[in-house]
């Protein structure tokens, strides 16, 4: 199945995203564990989103197969569903944990940056 997904590219951003989620960790730490667990709580935010991803795609590949109908429906829910965790998340972090904004941001961002830098196309 995961053949058929073609999941090594996004295997490989996982990957990625886990060393920036180390990298921050080990960099935040400094600022005291406020700092340290708003930054990892953003960073495992996008993580959870590629981890959605990947299991929107394998999900597509066993029941959608060559149904454009069925795989556009697919990458919308998608779509829908990484918002929808994403704002959840969020929503977690700054309500009802209260953690600090910036750190959350810049280790989503971050993190989430590598979705782009490890997915480019190698020459």
């Amino acid at each position: 199945m995961q053949q058929l997904a073609r999941l090594q590219p996004l295997n490989r951003v996982l990957k990625w995203q886990l060393a920036m989620l180390a990298f921050i960790a080990f960099f935040t730490v400094w600022w005291g564990v406020e700092t340290l667990s708003a930054a990892t709580f953003g960073a495992l935010t996008a993580v959870i989103n590629t981890l959605l991803m990947k299991w929107h795609i394998l999900r597509a590949a066993k029941t959608a197969r060559a149904d454009a109908e069925k795989n556009l429906s697919s990458a919308y829910r998608c779509v829908a569903e990484r918002w929808m965790v994403t704002m959840m998340m969020f929503a977690t972090a700054l309500g009802a944990l209260e953690l600090k904004g910036l750190p959350l941001l810049l280790g989503f961002a971050l993190t989430q940056l590598m979705l782009f830098l490890g997915n480019s196309n190698r020459a």
